[in-house]
């Protein structure tokens, strides 16, 4: 069985304008944001891409970012929630301890504040969508989730990006689950005219 998977960010929220942390605060998208998450949806559409499934986590701003890009029935799973930060939710992203020499993330440093592993994160996305496509028989499905959480599953799945290609507010993942796992195949930059890269090459098609 072979399916596909489109994961995305949620749109821009007030809180991403403040550059503050949001973990598992929240904060409401804006203007911007649910433009963002309409062009989205045109894009799908003038991709012929129809989803008749969709998933998001619990958060308001991925539930709202979906209900722009779709009308498809959705369900709210909590394995999709962003990463816990711990002491430093809502607080300004300045404060935030920095990467490990050559570290490609937080790895556990958020820990001793009360705040997840993003490996740990990763694995609970990566359950998340495999009990999805194990157990709904749509294809394609849509799921709205979150900058670290997502990350976190990048780095469960050893990928690496191409240099300077980012996560950013609605960047779609395109994924493909087979032989019972999962593999990561296109980046879809949603803030630069939809670029999309092949993850394996690195190049942009």
């Amino acid at each position: 069985m072979t399916k596909t998977i489109y994961l995305m960010r949620h749109g821009e929220t007030l809180f991403n304008t403040q550059k503050r942390v949001q973990g598992w605060s929240d904060s409401p998208l804006t203007e911007k944001g649910k433009a963002q998450a309409q062009a989205v949806g045109q894009y799908f559409q003038d991709q012929g891409i129809v989803f008749t499934s969709a998933y998001s986590s619990t958060q308001e701003r991925a539930t709202d970012t979906l209900q722009l890009v779709t009308d498809a029935p959705y369900k709210q799973l909590k394995g999709l929630k962003e990463m816990n930060f711990g002491v430093f939710e809502a607080r300004e992203e300045a404060l935030l301890p920095k990467h490990r020499p050559g570290a490609r993330s937080f790895e556990d440093l958020l820990v001793p504040y009360g705040g997840e592993d993003i490996r740990a994160v990763g694995e609970r996305v990566r359950e998340a969508v495999l009990s999805v496509v194990e157990t709904d028989s749509a294809d394609p499905i849509l799921m709205v989730s979150h900058g670290a959480a997502i990350w976190g599953l990048i780095q469960v799945l050893d990928i690496s990006f191409p240099p300077g290609v980012f996560l950013g507010n609605c960047a779609i993942c395109q994924l493909v689950y087979e032989e019972g796992g999962l593999r990561l195949i296109r980046l879809i930059d949603s803030a630069h005219d939809f670029t999309v890269y092949t993850i394996e090459s690195g190049d942009k098609i």
